[in-house]
């Protein structure tokens, strides 16, 4: 079953809540708690594009906000282009009614065996919807057939092949539409996000479009610049930018572990220090690789080496241990970016060498000097120096000519509208007063969290 990734199916997704019937739901062009560069921004839009879902009458879609059993199975049903036929009458589950806005979702689900209910005959349409039953409803709504799963299989450290979902969790693993979470476990029982619903469907169509080849995990990462250190590339949302001197580290923390610095590999963690070297001495290639070679000799002894590519410019590779790589790419002006990884032996792990794989694979070298030039440099110290200057915001934000309103706070501290601009350029934010004109302070990455 193909579907184009527009223009499925024009249909609402009505939220209802017990106690909330009388929230009516709007069409918004976007979403002011989904701003564009969150991590649920693209699926989101891409279904309310088609018509697929709808936000509450205060502008908001709640992404972080659990689904219930009857608002996840009429977004899968509509999102996977069931049509549902409301002339369809009887008796389904003692809960459900007729008069209910989701009787008719349900009564189709039941007709095509899509939900069972549970032992006592009760479907609990108002009850959570947990992720082991949300990736079941899922594949048997696409009509994915799956295989039942070895006992003693591991497809997430805590699901074993005995588990009834286990066949699901293997198909959805296998195929990206759902990742581990910071433990590496998947955690099944937990109740499914609205932001989450909306997102494993849109991997799942994509799945479906590319006739089963797996979702790229780094399909909708936020692409971050640095022209200091001569690159670009894309990092997934749950990880973090450190600046260190002339080293830029892409982070993700072992959260379970409370890491509180990257320079030391937790079991969770995982890491990417680029640094531009210019190659002030003027050696070749050949000796830059016969000198790394020897190092890597004199510490470890033995060691592996690699050549790859990287945005078309050769990249020599260099391993000593399975917990890193090092990467050297060799660009323009004889210079060369380094590329450091570590990570931590855990359940995590493969997961955690995916992303960084991805995050090297969308490496692309940028500005050929491997300087910025002066009006770049001279920017950021502009901007801070301006902070709290009444006047001069928009001046400010003019320096940031890739600046993107990423959020706006209609309300504000008291005297009106907030804005939140990010630069991809220099990876910041600058949070700036309409009202006095005025950059009110200034944060590394995208982020309305000052």
């Amino acid at each position: 079953m193909k579907k184009a990734l527009t223009g499925i199916i024009i249909g609402v997704w009505i939220m209802q809540f017990i106690g909330t019937a009388s929230a009516q739901l709007i069409v918004n062009s976007s979403f002011i708690d989904v701003p564009m560069g969150s991590k649920y921004y693209t699926s989101i839009k891409h279904f309310q594009d088609s018509g697929i879902i709808q936000g509450y009458s205060d502008g908001t879609f709640r992404p972080d906000q659990e689904a219930t059993r009857a608002e996840a199975l009429k977004i899968v049903l509509l999102s996977s282009g069931v049509a549902v036929d409301e002339a369809l009458i009887g008796d389904i589950f003692p809960d459900v009614t007729p008069d209910d806005w989701f009787y008719h979702y349900i009564k189709k689900a039941k007709q095509l065996s899509i939900i069972e209910g549970y032992d006592d005959g009760y479907f609990r349409p108002y009850q959570t919807q947990n992720i082991a039953e949300t990736l079941k409803m899922i594949l048997l709504t696409n009509n994915i057939s799956v295989s039942a799963v070895a006992d003693g299989t591991l497809v997430f450290p805590d699901v074993n092949g005995e588990l009834w979902f286990a066949p699901y969790a293997l198909y959805a693993k296998e195929k990206n539409i759902i990742e581990p979470q910071a433990d590496g476990n998947l955690n099944g029982g937990r109740g499914v996000t609205r932001g989450e619903l909306v997102e494993l469907m849109y991997r799942m169509e994509i799945v479906l479009n590319q006739n089963g080849e797996p979702f790229d995990i780094s399909t909708n990462w936020l692409e971050k610049s640095f022209p200091e250190q001569g690159f670009k590339t894309k990092m997934p949302f749950d990880w973090r930018v450190v600046y260190n001197e002339d080293q830029i580290v892409f982070w993700h923390p072992d959260t379970v572990n409370h890491q509180s610095t990257y320079e030391i590999p937790y079991p969770y963690s995982g890491s990417i220090t680029f640094h531009l070297d210019t190659n002030d001495d003027n050696l070749s290639g050949q000796q830059i690789k016969d000198n790394l070679e020897m190092v890597y000799k004199s510490d470890f002894g033995t060691y592996q080496k690699n050549s790859y590519t990287f945005d078309g410019y050769a990249v020599f590779n260099l391993n000593a241990s399975p917990v890193h790589d090092d990467y050297y790419m060799f660009v323009p002006n004889d210079d060369v970016l380094h590329m450091y990884t570590a990570y931590g032996w855990s359940d995590l792990t493969d997961h955690l060498k995916e992303q960084i794989d991805k995050i090297l694979e969308n490496v692309q070298y940028m500005n050929p000097s491997g300087e910025p030039a002066e009006v770049e440099v001279d920017a950021m110290t502009t901007a801070r120096n301006q902070i709290l200057v009444e006047g001069l915001g928009q001046a400010t934000l003019d320096l940031f000519s890739d600046r993107v309103n990423i959020e706006t706070d209609t309300i504000g501290v008291g005297t009106g509208p907030i804005d939140y601009f990010y630069s991809a350029a220099y990876d910041v934010t600058l949070k700036y007063e309409r009202a006095s004109d005025t950059i009110l302070d200034i944060q590394v990455g995208q982020t309305s969290a000052f």
